[in-house]
């Protein structure tokens, strides 16, 4: 690289003007990794010397090209000197640009003042369009009264549609910083009056990006009405995300009756950003009405608007759980054909949470859990089961659960059935013994190594298996015994090891089984050996089990 960087930079000094425009255009392609002090030096050497317009244009592109790694006092002073002063419209643009790529790292009072001028006085419509994007990139950290002023200026008088585009852009950029009275009047005015369907889209698309601040009744009066009556799909589909972007505070009953009827654009985007802006409004867009456009929506041609329908009933959750939402859901579940459309489903039924606990949804992301071919589908459809309580901790979501905690061949589905078994199992007592009953016996070392993550991360574990070491059903006996074993360390007490020898005596020969293994490995010390025969008066049963165990452990 130093060998390559030589070369350019020899060619950088060369006579021939096309040659040296080059060689800047060639280490500007190289980016960060290009701005040494050496480069650095030439590349301003060129923009401040150079006759040759051409030369001066790549010296600046370079440098914008190089980011914040170029974000260096000496380079922001002659860029700045280019921006006000070269006689080349395109050096100039090019020095705005690059300032605009160096983001906050450049946003200093000199920089802020010098585009400000130059998006005020500049003859060149590219040069003012560039000064105005550098400010936004720049962010708040540029928001000062006399750059809102300015763009404001340039968003009202312009002549050129491409400037007040850009003016309305950069103020967007800028957020809540730049929400004052005069700037959200004049992107009120530009969305109501501008001719330019583009201007009219970023005014919108502004007051979006400042969100509550800019929820004045004007504001929200003028974006309801665009979104309706607007000839462009692309300003009603910036106006209807400007309004879920005001979230609550644009929730009103005409807005959101707006967006109802924008559900039924016949614009693909438009719909689908309705959808996100009514989910984006909560429990206050959940109106009978509402619901029911939302569930038509789920079978929108567009997948991105069943996507949007999808996420939007989530948001607003129990508050949209009606049973004609929830079998739409469900339907959507187990039918589209489009992956992220089945995971939304999942969802939305998940923060829907008890009020959509029913036999069917339950069976349903089950179904999806154990079949769906895309991993995020059954991932989502794990946590939505999760999200459900009480109902869900039956054997078959127990089960199905731990077969893909166990057979699953995406980490991403393992880590959520593990959540969430966790989190039933300590949640509700009763999922306990279904996910006893759930587990393989006997377990490989691999299973047995898996749910530890499980029933370890569980601080009542211990006490909860040794009740169920009596349950009526083998099954739940045996699943006690090998969960013990598992939970390892915090088990190795001489109350548990009585507990197994108890077991050992099982009617049931898996019981038996489990026991004789989980006694075998348990990590119990000498202390823990001597404690249980200590205990043991010679008559119980259990008696002659503890005397061959312990002979066994202490060899």
């Amino acid at each position: 690289m130093k060998e390559h960087l030589a070369q350019l930079l020899a060619r950088l000094q060369g006579p021939d003007p096309s040659v040296r425009g080059e060689a800047a255009r060639d280490l500007g392609k190289m980016g960060p990794a290009a701005a040494t002090p050496e480069v650095l030096g030439a590349l301003l050497e060129r923009l401040r010397e150079d006759e040759d317009k051409g030369v001066r244009w790549a010296a600046a592109r370079a440098l914008g090209w190089m980011g914040t790694a170029a974000a260096r006092p000496e380079v922001i002073q002659v860029l700045v000197e280019r921006l006000l002063r070269d006689a080349d419209e395109g050096v100039r643009q090019n020095a705005a640009e690059a300032l605009g790529r160096m983001g906050e790292a450049a946003a200093t009072p000199e920089v802020i003042r010098a585009l400000a001028e130059c998006l005020r006085k500049d003859e060149d419509r590219d040069v003012r369009k560039k000064a105005a994007w550098a400010l936004g990139e720049m962010g708040k950290a540029a928001a000062t009264q006399e750059v809102l002023e300015a763009l404001t200026e340039r968003l009202r008088e312009d002549e050129n549609k491409g400037v007040r585009e850009a003016a309305a852009v950069a103020l967007g950029e800028m957020g809540a910083a730049a929400a004052q009275k005069e700037v959200l009047q004049a992107l009120t005015e530009r969305l109501r009056e501008d001719e330019d369907k583009w201007v009219r889209r970023a005014a919108a698309w502004a007051l979006g990006k400042m969100g509550k601040a800019a929820a004045t009744p004007e504001a929200i009066q003028a974006l309801a009405k665009r979104l309706l009556r607007d000839e462009s799909m692309w300003v009603r589909q910036a106006a209807a995300g400007a309004l879920g972007k005001m979230g609550e505070a644009a929730a009103q009953k005409e807005v959101i009756q707006a967006l109802g009827q924008a559900l039924r654009d016949h614009a693909f985007g438009v719909r689908s950003e309705a959808a996100r802006a009514l989910g984006e409004m909560g429990k206050a867009a959940a109106r009978p009405e509402i619901l029911q456009v939302l569930v038509q929506a789920l079978g929108d041609p567009d997948p991105s608007a069943r996507q949007a329908a999808a996420g939007a009933l989530g948001v607003m959750g129990e508050a949209a759980a009606t049973q004609e939402v929830i079998q739409a859901l469900v339907q959507c579940l187990r039918e589209d054909e489009i992956p992220w459309v089945r995971q939304a489903a999942a969802w939305a039924l998940g923060w829907m949470g008890k009020a959509a606990a029913q036999k069917e949804v339950l069976r349903s992301l089950v179904q999806c859990l154990r079949k769906d071919e895309d991993k995020w589908v059954r991932q989502e459809a794990a946590w939505a089961l999760g999200k459900m309580g009480k109902a869900a901790a039956t054997p078959e979501v127990l089960g199905a659960l731990v077969e893909r905690l166990l057979r699953d061949a995406d980490e991403g589905v393992r880590q959520a059935a593990t959540g969430t078994l966790l989190w039933l199992i300590q949640a509700h007592p009763e999922a306990l013994r279904n996910f006893l009953r759930a587990l393989p016996t006997p377990m490989t070392p691999q299973e047995t190594q898996t749910l530890e993550d499980v029933l370890r991360a569980h601080p009542g574990a211990v006490p909860a298996l040794r009740a169920l070491l009596s349950d009526p059903d083998p099954r739940v006996r045996a699943g006690a015994v090998w969960a013990l074993g598992i939970v390892g360390p915090a088990a190795a007490t001489p109350e548990v090891v009585r507990d197994l020898l108890t077991r050992r005596l099982d009617k049931a020969p898996t019981v038996r089984t489990a026991a004789l293994e989980v006694l075998r490995r348990l990590p119990v010390s000498s202390e823990t050996v001597s404690a249980v025969l200590r205990d043991f008066q010679g008559d119980e049963p259990e008696a002659g089990e503890a005397t061959a165990w312990a002979l066994e452990r202490l060899g």
